[in-house]
Protein backbone atom coordinates (compact mmCIF):
# COMPACT_ATOMS: atom_id res chain seq x y z
CA UNK A 1 0.00 0.00 0.00
CA UNK A 2 1.66 3.09 -1.30
CA UNK A 3 2.09 5.49 2.00
CA UNK A 4 0.30 8.94 1.95
CA UNK A 5 2.08 12.00 1.03
CA UNK A 6 -0.36 14.34 -1.03
CA UNK A 7 -3.03 15.81 1.02
CA UNK A 8 -5.59 18.18 0.32
CA UNK A 9 -7.42 20.27 2.81
CA UNK A 10 -11.11 21.27 1.82
CA UNK A 11 -11.73 24.40 3.78
CA UNK A 12 -10.27 27.56 5.47
CA UNK A 13 -12.15 28.04 8.81
CA UNK A 14 -9.39 27.02 12.03
CA UNK A 15 -9.86 23.74 11.45
CA UNK A 16 -8.47 23.02 7.65
CA UNK A 17 -6.23 25.68 8.62
CA UNK A 18 -4.58 23.25 11.88
CA UNK A 19 -5.34 20.23 9.83
CA UNK A 20 -3.11 21.87 6.59
CA UNK A 21 0.00 22.96 8.77
CA UNK A 22 -0.07 20.50 11.41
CA UNK A 23 0.79 18.05 7.97
CA UNK A 24 2.68 20.30 5.91
CA UNK A 25 5.18 20.81 8.80
CA UNK A 26 5.62 17.16 8.55
CA UNK A 27 6.60 16.90 5.26
CA UNK A 28 2.90 16.33 3.69
CA UNK A 29 2.63 18.04 0.32
CA UNK A 30 -0.89 19.89 1.02
CA UNK A 31 -2.97 21.67 -0.75
CA UNK A 32 -5.43 24.33 0.73
CA UNK A 33 -8.92 24.79 -0.57
CA UNK A 34 -11.66 27.51 0.07
CA UNK A 35 -14.49 28.30 -2.10
CA UNK A 36 -14.10 31.71 -1.08
CA UNK A 37 -11.15 33.98 -1.58
CA UNK A 38 -11.41 36.13 1.31
CA UNK A 39 -10.63 33.33 3.90
CA UNK A 40 -7.67 32.61 1.84
CA UNK A 41 -6.11 35.87 1.34
CA UNK A 42 -4.12 36.47 4.16
CA UNK A 43 -2.68 33.16 3.95
CA UNK A 44 -1.79 33.64 -0.10
CA UNK A 45 0.02 36.66 0.60
CA UNK A 46 1.93 34.73 4.01
CA UNK A 47 2.41 31.47 1.52
CA UNK A 48 1.17 29.55 4.40
CA UNK A 49 -0.52 29.44 7.73
CA UNK A 50 1.20 31.09 11.46
CA UNK A 51 0.64 28.96 14.12
CA UNK A 52 1.25 28.91 18.10
CA UNK A 53 0.55 26.71 20.76
CA UNK A 54 1.11 22.73 21.20
CA UNK A 55 3.57 22.93 17.76
CA UNK A 56 5.54 25.50 18.61
CA UNK A 57 5.30 29.41 16.92
CA UNK A 58 5.97 29.52 13.45
CA UNK A 59 4.86 29.94 10.04
CA UNK A 60 4.13 27.01 8.17
CA UNK A 61 4.31 27.05 4.01
CA UNK A 62 1.65 25.80 2.66
CA UNK A 63 2.44 24.36 -1.18
CA UNK A 64 -1.52 25.10 -2.87
CA UNK A 65 -3.54 27.23 -1.73
CA UNK A 66 -6.22 27.50 -4.22
CA UNK A 67 -10.39 27.90 -4.61
CA UNK A 68 -9.90 25.58 -7.55
CA UNK A 69 -11.17 22.69 -6.17
CA UNK A 70 -10.34 20.63 -9.11
CA UNK A 71 -6.63 21.54 -8.52
CA UNK A 72 -6.77 21.29 -4.73
CA UNK A 73 -7.74 17.84 -5.05
CA UNK A 74 -5.93 16.38 -8.01
CA UNK A 75 -3.70 13.68 -7.31
CA UNK A 76 -4.20 13.93 -3.52
CA UNK A 77 -4.08 10.48 -1.96
CA UNK A 78 -6.14 11.68 0.89
CA UNK A 79 -9.00 14.42 0.84
CA UNK A 80 -10.11 15.84 4.17
CA UNK A 81 -13.25 17.40 4.40
CA UNK A 82 -12.59 20.61 7.04
CA UNK A 83 -16.01 22.41 6.64
CA UNK A 84 -19.10 22.56 8.87
CA UNK A 85 -21.45 20.37 9.07
CA UNK A 86 -24.11 21.94 6.74
CA UNK A 87 -21.08 22.61 4.08
CA UNK A 88 -20.61 18.74 3.97
CA UNK A 89 -23.09 17.68 1.28
CA UNK A 90 -22.16 21.02 -0.98
CA UNK A 91 -18.58 20.84 -0.91
CA UNK A 92 -19.03 16.66 -1.34
CA UNK A 93 -21.28 17.08 -4.80
CA UNK A 94 -18.75 19.81 -5.72
CA UNK A 95 -16.25 17.39 -5.28
CA UNK A 96 -17.95 14.53 -7.43
CA UNK A 97 -16.65 15.62 -10.92
CA UNK A 98 -13.23 15.78 -9.62
CA UNK A 99 -13.27 12.72 -7.20
CA UNK A 100 -10.96 9.20 -8.43
CA UNK A 101 -11.17 5.85 -8.02
CA UNK A 102 -8.31 5.10 -5.04
CA UNK A 103 -8.97 8.43 -3.23
CA UNK A 104 -9.72 8.52 0.52
CA UNK A 105 -12.30 10.90 1.73
CA UNK A 106 -12.11 11.73 5.34
CA UNK A 107 -15.10 13.80 6.93
CA UNK A 108 -13.00 15.82 10.01
CA UNK A 109 -15.78 15.93 12.80
CA UNK A 110 -18.51 14.37 10.38
CA UNK A 111 -21.27 13.73 12.55
CA UNK A 112 -22.52 10.75 10.70
CA UNK A 113 -22.72 13.07 7.81
CA UNK A 114 -20.45 10.02 5.97
CA UNK A 115 -23.68 8.19 5.41
CA UNK A 116 -25.13 11.55 3.82
CA UNK A 117 -22.11 11.89 1.41
CA UNK A 118 -21.80 7.77 0.55
CA UNK A 119 -25.50 8.40 -0.96
CA UNK A 120 -24.23 10.81 -3.02
CA UNK A 121 -21.20 9.25 -3.85
CA UNK A 122 -23.46 6.16 -5.33
CA UNK A 123 -25.78 8.71 -6.81
CA UNK A 124 -22.21 9.61 -9.15
CA UNK A 125 -21.84 6.38 -10.09
CA UNK A 126 -18.72 5.18 -7.00
CA UNK A 127 -18.75 2.43 -5.68
CA UNK A 128 -18.30 2.27 -1.24
CA UNK A 129 -15.15 0.53 -2.30
CA UNK A 130 -14.18 2.87 -5.15
CA UNK A 131 -13.36 5.91 -2.66
CA UNK A 132 -12.55 4.97 0.91
CA UNK A 133 -15.22 7.17 3.28
CA UNK A 134 -14.78 7.44 6.55
CA UNK A 135 -15.32 10.56 9.52
CA UNK A 136 -13.55 11.31 13.31
CA UNK A 137 -15.51 12.38 15.75
CA UNK A 138 -13.89 15.72 15.83
CA UNK A 139 -11.32 17.75 14.45
CA UNK A 140 -7.39 15.99 14.56
CA UNK A 141 -5.78 19.42 16.06
CA UNK A 142 -8.33 21.97 18.33
CA UNK A 143 -7.86 25.43 16.89
CA UNK A 144 -9.15 29.12 17.39
CA UNK A 145 -8.17 31.61 15.14
CA UNK A 146 -5.97 34.63 16.85
CA UNK A 147 -5.52 36.66 13.88
CA UNK A 148 -5.43 36.77 9.51
CA UNK A 149 -4.47 32.78 9.08
CA UNK A 150 -2.89 32.47 12.30
CA UNK A 151 -4.24 30.06 14.51
CA UNK A 152 -3.62 28.46 18.12
CA UNK A 153 -3.51 25.01 18.28
CA UNK A 154 -3.93 21.78 20.84
CA UNK A 155 -3.68 18.52 20.42
CA UNK A 156 -5.97 16.06 20.82
CA UNK A 157 -4.64 12.24 21.68
CA UNK A 158 -5.96 9.91 19.34
CA UNK A 159 -9.93 10.77 17.75
CA UNK A 160 -12.37 8.40 17.38
CA UNK A 161 -12.59 7.44 13.48
CA UNK A 162 -14.66 5.24 11.02
CA UNK A 163 -15.45 4.17 7.65
CA UNK A 164 -18.62 3.76 5.93
CA UNK A 165 -19.31 0.65 5.41
CA UNK A 166 -18.18 -0.64 9.28
CA UNK A 167 -16.15 -3.09 6.91
CA UNK A 168 -13.78 -0.68 5.40
CA UNK A 169 -12.46 0.55 8.98
CA UNK A 170 -9.86 -1.89 9.04
CA UNK A 171 -8.64 -0.78 5.70
CA UNK A 172 -9.26 3.32 6.38
CA UNK A 173 -6.87 2.93 9.18
CA UNK A 174 -4.52 0.92 7.12
CA UNK A 175 -4.40 3.40 4.85
CA UNK A 176 -4.22 6.53 6.75
CA UNK A 177 -1.15 4.93 8.55
CA UNK A 178 0.32 7.95 10.96
CA UNK A 179 -0.92 10.55 9.11
CA UNK A 180 -3.60 11.17 11.50
CA UNK A 181 -3.93 9.62 15.12
CA UNK A 182 -6.93 7.79 15.64
CA UNK A 183 -8.95 5.33 17.65
CA UNK A 184 -10.63 3.17 15.11
CA UNK A 185 -14.61 2.47 15.53
CA UNK A 186 -16.73 -0.13 14.59
CA UNK A 187 -19.31 2.10 12.70
CA UNK A 188 -19.97 5.75 12.00
CA UNK A 189 -22.54 6.28 14.63
CA UNK A 190 -20.08 5.97 16.75
CA UNK A 191 -17.70 9.20 15.77
CA UNK A 192 -21.36 10.40 14.38
CA UNK A 193 -22.93 10.32 17.93
CA UNK A 194 -19.99 11.60 19.98
CA UNK A 195 -19.24 14.69 18.58
CA UNK A 196 -18.76 16.60 22.39
CA UNK A 197 -20.21 19.92 21.06
CA UNK A 198 -23.61 18.65 20.88
CA UNK A 199 -23.68 18.60 24.73
CA UNK A 200 -21.50 21.52 24.67
CA UNK A 201 -23.61 24.18 22.70
CA UNK A 202 -27.68 23.42 22.45
CA UNK A 203 -28.61 23.20 26.18
CA UNK A 204 -25.94 25.83 27.34
CA UNK A 205 -27.01 28.22 24.31
CA UNK A 206 -31.14 27.75 25.29
CA UNK A 207 -30.39 28.11 28.99
CA UNK A 208 -28.26 31.13 28.15
CA UNK A 209 -29.72 32.80 25.67
CA UNK A 210 -31.18 35.90 27.55
CA UNK A 211 -27.85 36.40 28.82
CA UNK A 212 -25.85 36.41 25.34
CA UNK A 213 -28.64 38.43 23.69
CA UNK A 214 -28.10 41.28 26.32
CA UNK A 215 -24.54 40.89 25.89
CA UNK A 216 -24.59 40.80 22.16
CA UNK A 217 -22.66 37.96 21.84
CA UNK A 218 -19.57 38.56 24.37
CA UNK A 219 -20.28 35.88 26.24
CA UNK A 220 -18.18 32.83 27.56
CA UNK A 221 -19.94 29.59 27.37
CA UNK A 222 -17.65 27.57 28.70
CA UNK A 223 -17.08 29.62 31.74
CA UNK A 224 -19.64 31.78 33.05
CA UNK A 225 -22.67 30.24 30.78
CA UNK A 226 -21.94 26.79 32.82
CA UNK A 227 -23.96 26.92 35.74
CA UNK A 228 -25.00 24.07 37.74
CA UNK A 229 -28.69 23.94 36.16
CA UNK A 230 -27.22 24.78 32.69
CA UNK A 231 -24.95 21.21 33.84
CA UNK A 232 -27.87 19.09 34.47
CA UNK A 233 -29.36 19.80 30.99
CA UNK A 234 -25.93 18.88 29.39
CA UNK A 235 -25.88 15.98 31.05
CA UNK A 236 -29.40 15.20 30.71
CA UNK A 237 -28.37 15.16 26.64
CA UNK A 238 -25.36 13.31 27.51
CA UNK A 239 -27.63 11.08 29.13
CA UNK A 240 -30.04 10.64 25.76
CA UNK A 241 -27.20 10.30 23.87
CA UNK A 242 -25.54 7.17 25.90
CA UNK A 243 -29.05 5.58 25.47
CA UNK A 244 -29.17 5.87 22.22
CA UNK A 245 -25.65 4.47 22.39
CA UNK A 246 -26.99 1.56 24.27
CA UNK A 247 -29.98 1.00 21.69
CA UNK A 248 -27.31 0.98 18.81
CA UNK A 249 -24.79 -2.10 20.90
CA UNK A 250 -21.88 0.82 20.91
CA UNK A 251 -19.81 1.79 23.40
CA UNK A 252 -21.23 3.83 25.65
CA UNK A 253 -19.46 6.92 26.76
CA UNK A 254 -20.17 10.07 28.89
CA UNK A 255 -18.84 13.06 27.72
CA UNK A 256 -16.24 13.74 30.37
CA UNK A 257 -14.68 10.52 29.15
CA UNK A 258 -14.71 12.05 25.52
CA UNK A 259 -13.15 15.06 26.70
CA UNK A 260 -10.67 13.08 28.61
CA UNK A 261 -9.80 10.80 25.60
CA UNK A 262 -9.08 14.09 23.45
CA UNK A 263 -6.25 15.29 25.65
CA UNK A 264 -8.21 17.32 27.90
CA UNK A 265 -11.09 16.99 30.68
CA UNK A 266 -14.37 18.48 32.20
CA UNK A 267 -12.77 20.96 33.66
CA UNK A 268 -13.14 22.77 30.91
CA UNK A 269 -16.78 23.24 31.28
CA UNK A 270 -17.24 22.30 34.96
CA UNK A 271 -14.39 24.81 36.22
CA UNK A 272 -14.36 28.13 35.90
CA UNK A 273 -11.70 29.29 33.10
CA UNK A 274 -11.26 29.71 29.90
CA UNK A 275 -9.53 26.38 27.55
CA UNK A 276 -7.39 28.48 24.99
CA UNK A 277 -6.19 30.77 27.34
CA UNK A 278 -8.75 33.01 25.39
CA UNK A 279 -12.12 35.35 26.15
CA UNK A 280 -14.27 32.95 24.38
CA UNK A 281 -17.13 34.43 22.35
CA UNK A 282 -20.52 33.26 20.71
CA UNK A 283 -20.80 31.78 17.49
CA UNK A 284 -23.98 31.24 15.04
CA UNK A 285 -22.87 27.81 14.36
CA UNK A 286 -23.44 26.59 17.88
CA UNK A 287 -26.96 26.88 17.69
CA UNK A 288 -27.37 26.79 13.66
CA UNK A 289 -24.71 23.47 13.08
CA UNK A 290 -25.36 21.58 16.54
CA UNK A 291 -28.79 22.01 17.43
CA UNK A 292 -29.88 20.50 13.37
CA UNK A 293 -27.01 18.13 12.96
CA UNK A 294 -27.20 17.16 16.85
CA UNK A 295 -29.86 17.27 19.40
CA UNK A 296 -32.43 16.92 16.12
CA UNK A 297 -29.55 13.51 14.89
CA UNK A 298 -30.77 12.08 18.77
CA UNK A 299 -34.46 13.05 18.86
CA UNK A 300 -35.08 11.35 15.37
CA UNK A 301 -32.50 8.32 15.92
CA UNK A 302 -34.64 8.36 19.23
CA UNK A 303 -37.94 7.91 17.32
CA UNK A 304 -36.62 5.51 15.01
CA UNK A 305 -35.32 3.33 18.25
CA UNK A 306 -37.81 3.91 20.16
CA UNK A 307 -35.91 5.70 22.96
CA UNK A 308 -37.40 8.55 24.86
CA UNK A 309 -34.95 12.37 24.34
CA UNK A 310 -37.40 14.58 25.86
CA UNK A 311 -34.35 17.28 26.69
CA UNK A 312 -33.60 17.34 22.67
CA UNK A 313 -36.35 17.63 21.80
CA UNK A 314 -37.70 20.82 23.51
CA UNK A 315 -34.12 22.16 23.23
CA UNK A 316 -34.89 21.66 19.33
CA UNK A 317 -38.15 23.22 20.14
CA UNK A 318 -37.45 26.26 21.96
CA UNK A 319 -34.10 27.10 20.49
CA UNK A 320 -36.13 27.10 16.92
CA UNK A 321 -39.04 29.68 18.29
CA UNK A 322 -36.43 31.63 20.02
CA UNK A 323 -34.01 31.74 16.64
CA UNK A 324 -37.19 31.70 14.33
CA UNK A 325 -35.60 28.94 11.91
CA UNK A 326 -37.17 25.25 11.90
CA UNK A 327 -34.19 23.18 13.09
CA UNK A 328 -36.58 20.19 12.68
CA UNK A 329 -36.84 20.42 9.05
CA UNK A 330 -33.24 21.58 8.76
CA UNK A 331 -32.08 18.69 10.77
CA UNK A 332 -29.66 15.33 10.12
CA UNK A 333 -33.09 12.92 10.53
CA UNK A 334 -32.89 9.35 9.22
CA UNK A 335 -34.31 9.72 6.39
CA UNK A 336 -31.35 11.57 5.57
CA UNK A 337 -28.76 9.29 7.08
CA UNK A 338 -30.37 6.44 4.93
CA UNK A 339 -32.07 4.81 7.98
CA UNK A 340 -35.65 5.35 8.03
CA UNK A 341 -37.75 2.26 8.44
CA UNK A 342 -35.15 -0.02 9.71
CA UNK A 343 -35.14 -2.13 12.75
CA UNK A 344 -32.28 -1.60 15.21
CA UNK A 345 -30.68 -4.86 14.24
CA UNK A 346 -31.30 -3.57 10.78
CA UNK A 347 -29.54 -0.17 11.32
CA UNK A 348 -26.36 -2.02 12.60
CA UNK A 349 -26.03 -4.23 9.58
CA UNK A 350 -26.39 -1.37 6.99
CA UNK A 351 -23.48 0.50 9.34
CA UNK A 352 -21.79 -2.28 8.78
CA UNK A 353 -22.26 -3.71 5.19
CA UNK A 354 -23.89 -0.22 3.56
CA UNK A 355 -26.40 -2.53 2.21
CA UNK A 356 -30.25 -1.69 2.92
CA UNK A 357 -32.49 -5.14 3.49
Amino acid sequence: MEKISRVAALGAGPGGLAVAAALSRRGYEVALYNRTPGRLEAAQKRGGVEIEGDLGEELVPIKRITTDLGEAVRGAQLILLAVPAYGQLPTAEALLPHLQKGQTLLLLCGSAGSLEVGRRLRGAGFSLDDVLLGETVTLPQSARMVGEAKIRIRLPSRVRTAAFPGRNTERLAETLGDTLKIRPKPNVLDPGLNNPNFMIHPGPMLTNYAAIERAEGRFSIMNEGMTPGTLRLLDAIDAEKMALQQALGLEVVPIDDLYRENGSGPHIYRSPGEPFGLRDRIWDRYVAEDVPYGTVMYSSLGDLLGVPTPASDSTNTILSVLDQTDYWAQGRTVEKLGLAGLTREQVSAYLETGERP
